[in-house]
């Protein structure tokens, strides 16, 4: 029975031991786990000491003290934020705008932005600047601007807000204007007009085809005159050219044409009778009176 008894009483002393060491390690293990931390990549954490924020830990594994500390993770990525707000343009008109910025943390101002912040920067610095700057850019350009100049009004909305978030270490990145709604009247009002310059163009268009046949048929008249002006020319100066020939020819034949070629002319033209009447130049008789010779009576 002893044996028994002191066996089983040693098996209880194993167990006991056996459950102590388990306890140890699993301590151990908590304990080491708790000593570890892990910064992921795009993040950099804030090493707190008793609730206080003494450093900025980079990416990677870090071993810290189990007791007392903590670390807070910071993103230091772009990240985004969206807004839409309701404002008012420079001639009051009413207008929702929708705007999205991307901004980023400044890295070497992590402990300055967690202890007055914590993890609230968004929004107790991004959201209320946001809204801030719109209205201030807004207000400068009148209703129709803003659609017709929207990166004008985009680069002074992105200028504001820069400077108002300038001292809390938050860089802007970059802004867009993704939306401008006004009230039914403004867009009503709107509307009509851009039909109103819509019909106007197709008018002035029409004008302008119009004008422009016009023109054509004006060419096309210049063109066909010009073309008569131009036949009649070379008709006329063909005529004084035929005249000029004529008349060169006339003098031509005038200055051959001497009494001597012209007796020339008719003695080999003379069919063997005396004419009538001959004109010359004095050497022949002027009238001519055929013999006749008298028939006898029957």
């Amino acid at each position: 029975m002893y044996n028994q008894e002191g066996k089983g009483f040693f098996t209880k002393k194993k167990l006991i031991g056996l459950i102590v060491v388990i306890v140890v390690i699993v301590s151990v293990v908590v304990a080491f786990g708790n000593a570890t931390v892990t910064i992921p990549t795009g993040y950099k954490g804030v090493l707190l000491v008793w609730g206080e924020a003494t450093q900025v830990l980079p990416e990677g594994l870090h071993f810290i003290n189990p007791i007392g500390t903590d670390v807070e993770l910071m993103n230091v990525q772009i990240q985004k934020a969206e807004a839409t707000e309701a404002t008012a343009s420079e001639d009051l008109q009413e207008v929702t705008t929708t705007v999205a910025v991307n901004y980023r943390l400044e890295e070497a101002y992590l402990l300055e932005i967690y202890k007055n912040f914590r993890q609230d920067y968004e929004s107790r610095i991004i959201a209320p600047n946001i809204e801030e700057s719109l209205k201030a850019a807004t207000a400068e350009y009148a209703a129709t601007e803003l659609i017709t100049n929207r990166e004008e009004v985009k680069t002074t909305f992105l200028n504001i807000l820069e400077s108002r978030v300038d001292d809390f270490y938050i860089e802007i990145l970059s802004v867009s204007v993704t939306n401008f709604q006004f009230s039914p009247s403004f867009t009503a009002a709107i509307e009509a007009k851009v039909t109103a310059e819509q019909k106007a163009l197709e008018a002035q268009n029409k004008l302008k085809q119009i004008e422009y046949e016009a023109q054509q048929q004006v060419i096309q008249a210049s063109a066909n005159a010009t073309a008569t002006i131009t036949i009649a020319q070379a008709q006329a100066n063909a005529t004084v050219i035929a005249a000029n020939a004529t008349a060169e020819a006339i003098q031509t034949i005038q200055v051959q044409l001497t009494p001597e070629y012209v007796q020339y002319l008719v003695a080999i033209g003379w069919d063997g009778k005396l004419p009538l009447y001959w004109s010359g130049n004095g050497t022949m008789p002027l009238l001519l009176i055929p013999t006749e010779t008298p028939t006898e009576n029957p």
